[in-house]
């Protein structure tokens, strides 16, 4: 048998087989799309389809027989891992008999053989039934639905029907929502490829699971079986985890069961026990609090989860946020720019909501299964035709009048002391940072202040003289706010942290500050005022431009600085950044009690960009 931890990884696995494919076939068809809607006549368009549409379905067929042939090992390699597995899992309860060796074991490595000969030809049967929803919300095969959407994309632009960016998006909506679909030809009933790979790669997986444990027990002279058992189980099968059956009353059982056990569908999973000397797993105590954990469960937002459902509801944000970031990956193929913005605003809430999901439920983030093939990393066409790092910063120079150059044209010693940094920050700002640095514009400036611009020929990060490896840190921050829209979540969380420190003070913050945080302050020795050290200089922004530039602690901007909508959010969320990158565990500390809200919304933001 296999454990519940086990089956949850087989599960990933078998979903991850079928990511390369239909990200490959999304970006795609979403650049022919975009393509389709840029001719601007008839003529010209039956030319570009015959030429391109040909061109494509040879290139189809080439990338999906490379990524067979590596599924086809991953698949092969699944079921032996799994098959050896639950085989010693099962022996090991059994130490007093000798038993053979698993890849001795010639009836077993039969079973084996047979289940990955008919899981790799499941696969194979599966990938000649892909196609696409339509823009008319018809399920097609590959080549009719590429010809389908780029047909709809262009005679809604010819006709002034729509726009193009509009057109684009009316094409490629289901693409994104719904992606690759396996189509039944006969019924005209269409499934995802990711459900329809996972169900039968996970069944097959499931009966020879099956096959083993029985071949097990038959060959050490079992009588019975033992139900597995783990936390937040499904209600059907609560009842019945973790009890011991005799043959005949297991088989029974099972056959009355609406989804099996064994069949991996469940987290459940059934090995041969010899009644009366293999004691259970569990006693009844701790299958009692099973079920009570199950159903004392937790309450989110004034809604109550089980147990059980609040896995189920995980689950549902982890696909929400692949599926926003396969929109992403439309919006990019097809050059959307503005609706890229807005999607991957959306992407950064979902990111965040399932963060706070798991932490106000006790449920543990797994990263792994947000992920989506080709989400991160630059498009194939893009690699492709690139102009080159160093070409694009020239370019940009010679538009901006300055020099611009990557991470390794600067100051030696700020190289140095930023690198030395990052193996001070915290471990979330430590991994967010290294994704972005080396990868960024920067221009070495004569003004005092750092600054980040983006814009046309722009996003480059405006090193000033005065500007340090915090500093640094805190301009790539203002950059990821840029690229997914962060700070804009900050407003009610900065606004009651505010209100509520005014309270406390009585309207008097910089007497309760000195009262309540001595160490943090140090005497102005030209004006004799009391003002933030060095180190606390983010803190005292924030409340720079909580207070419009009124309230001084010794760092902070002018008051103009603050009248544009948007900038103290900005601005905490740079400094939040800064703050995590020092990671100074007194100043920490101080941000936490002055301004909790905002702590604790900018530490699911940071989270959220890991995954």
């Amino acid at each position: 048998m296999l454990t519940p931890d086990q089956i949850s990884a087989l599960e990933e696995a078998a979903r991850k087989i079928t990511g390369p494919v239909s990200e490959y076939l999304i970006q795609d068809i979403a650049r022919r799309v975009a393509e389709a809607g840029q001719l601007t006549s008839t003529a010209q368009y039956q030319v570009w389809r015959a030429q391109q549409l040909g061109v494509s379905q040879r290139e189809l067929k080439k990338e999906l027989r490379r990524r067979l042939g590596l599924s086809h090992r991953e698949i092969r390699r699944i079921l032996y891992q799994s098959a050896q597995s639950g085989y010693d899992l099962d022996v090991r309860r059994f130490p007093y008999v000798q038993a053979l060796p698993f890849a001795q074991n010639a009836s077993l490595q039969q079973i084996v053989a047979a289940a990955v000969e008919l899981a790799q030809a499941d696969f194979t049967n599966l990938t000649q039934t892909l196609g696409f929803v339509t823009p008319l919300g018809r399920a097609e095969p590959l080549t009719r639905a590429y010809i389908t959407t780029c047909d709809f994309a262009f005679q809604q632009v010819v006709t002034g029907a729509a726009s193009y960016t509009e057109a684009i998006r009316q094409a490629t909506k289901n693409l994104a929502e719904k992606g690759v679909r396996t189509i039944d030809y006969q019924s005209g009933v269409h499934t995802s490829l990711e459900a329809a790979v996972r169900r039968n790669i996970m069944g097959g997986l499931g009966l020879m699971q099956e096959q083993v444990s029985r071949t097990v027990h038959d060959q050490l002279g079992c009588n019975g079986w033992e139900i597995s058992a783990h936390a937040n189980s499904a209600p059907d099968h609560e009842p019945i985890q973790g009890k011991q059956y005799p043959d005949r009353e297991y088989e029974a059982l099972n056959s009355a069961l609406r989804r099996r056990i064994g069949t991996l569908n469940c987290g459940h999973t059934a090995f041969p026990i010899i009644l009366g000397i293999s004691r259970p797993q569990h006693s009844r105590e701790e299958l009692e609090k099973f079920r009570t954990d199950n159903e004392k469960g937790v309450t989110v937002d004034g809604v109550h989860y089980t147990g059980y459902e609040a896995a189920q509801m995980q689950r549902r944000l982890e696909r929400s946020i692949r599926k926003q970031k396969r929109r992403c990956l439309v919006d990019e193929a097809a050059g959307d720019t503005e609706k890229l913005a807005q999607d991957q605003s959306k992407l950064t809430l979902l990111r965040q909501r399932y963060v706070q999901f798991s932490k106000d439920t006790g449920l543990k983030t797994q990263y792994e299964r947000t992920e989506t093939a080709g989400f991160g990393e630059r498009p194939k066409q893009l690699l492709e035709s690139d102009i080159g790092d160093t070409v694009r910063r020239t370019i940009k120079g010679v538009l901006g009048g300055h020099r611009v150059v990557g991470f390794d044209g600067l100051p030696k010693e700020m190289q140095k002391s930023f690198r030395e940094g990052l193996t001070r920050a915290s471990t979330d700002t430590k991994e967010v940072l290294r994704k972005i640095y080396r990868k960024s514009d920067y221009a070495l400036s004569s003004e005092k202040r750092s600054y980040y611009s983006n814009g046309f020929a722009k996003d480059i990060v405006y090193v000033g003289a005065r500007a340090n490896s915090s500093t640094l840190a805190h301009e790539l921050f203002h950059k990821l706010d840029e690229k997914y829209k962060i700070s804009k979540n900050f407003t009610k969380s900065l606004s009651k942290d505010y209100a509520s420190l005014n309270v406390k003070c009585n309207g008097d913050i910089k007497s309760y500050l000195l009262g309540q945080f001595p160490v943090a302050f140090q005497k102005d020795p030209l004006t004799g005022e009391y003002v933030f050290k060095p180190e606390y200089r983010g803190i005292s922004d924030i409340f720079s431009g909580l207070t419009n530039g009124t309230v001084k602690f010794g760092y902070g901007h002018r008051t103009k600085y603050w009248q544009t909508p948007g900038t103290l959010e900005a601005e905490a969320w740079a400094q939040f950044g800064r703050i995590q990158f020092e990671n100074n565990p007194d100043v920490i500390k101080m941000l936490k009690n002055i301004f909790p809200d905002f702590s604790e919304s900018a530490r699911i933001a940071l989270k959220g960009l890991m995954s």
